[in-house]
């Protein structure tokens, strides 16, 4: 491992102790202020986007699904529930905040330190870190769960949507259908592995931007490292779910 990397690890795994170790100052009213923007910024924002990618993924899946398997309902619901409300919609809610906040939230930062932001907020007692860092990384904690149920609860109804039209069955029988299979554990560990996707992308945006250079390549190197391990942190997290529901399911 090179040393690079190393510093890397080590500067996320400080990001991820300062959030364990100094969430409850985010109740503090200046702290909650900011939480709250980055949420709204992060998670609200984002609807928009993450409403239209779920409902052409639902419908694509299912129509592709019926393409290749035929007609064969038990088979689409099973899709809809393990491959698309478990496994896609988090991975993919996750990949829109890389590509939305990731870039933008290390830059932001990075931006502040140039200009010296963070040696101002210490000159006057304000610890950086707290005020800085902390509300975007729980702000990105909390708000990737949210949008991540918004994404399931639409891509489910277009897949629903599809099933009965390509099918020809009542939508009232493919909802039923979809609800026996579904299984609340699943369901839930599908909004921890969000949490926790969401805690990653955070560390490593807040990383990278509280720690670039003075030169402007070091602010595009600064966007480009937040959302390409973004990335790799997201399918990483993804790999080891999937590993675990194996080894647990089989």
């Amino acid at each position: 491992m090179s040393v690079l990397t190393r510093n890397r690890l080590y500067g996320y795994a400080l990001m991820t102790w300062l959030v364990l170790t100094r969430w409850p100052r985010a109740g503090e009213p200046q702290l909650r202020h900011e939480l709250y923007r980055q949420i709204h910024a992060t998670g609200i924002a984002a609807l928009p986007v993450a409403g239209a990618l779920a409902a052409l993924t639902g419908a694509a899946a299912v129509t592709q699904l019926t393409a290749l398997v035929g007609q064969d309902s038990d088979a689409a619901q099973s899709w809809l529930f393990y491959g698309l409300f478990f496994e896609l919609a988090p991975l993919l809610s996750a990949l829109v905040f890389v590509a939305r906040s990731s870039a933008a939230m290390a830059s932001e930062l990075a931006v502040m330190n140039q200009h010296d932001e963070f040696d101002a907020l210490r000159r006057m007692g304000v610890a950086p870190a707290d005020y800085l860092l902390l509300p975007r990384i729980l702000g990105m904690t909390l708000a990737l769960p949210t949008v991540t149920i918004f994404f399931q609860v639409l891509s489910v109804l277009s897949g629903w949507l599809a099933v009965s039209l390509l099918q020809g069955l009542p939508l009232t029988q493919v909802a039923g259908h979809f609800l026996e299979l579904a299984d609340p554990w699943l369901t839930l560990l599908s909004l921890v592995k969000s949490a926790v996707t969401g805690l990653l992308i955070a560390v490593i945006a807040c990383h990278h931007g509280s720690s670039t250079g003075r030169s402007t390549r070091d602010l595009s190197d600064t966007a480009i490292h937040a959302v390409g391990n973004g990335m790799v942190a997201v399918f990483l997290v993804d790999v080891v779910v999937a590993l675990l529901v194996y080894w647990v399911m089989r």
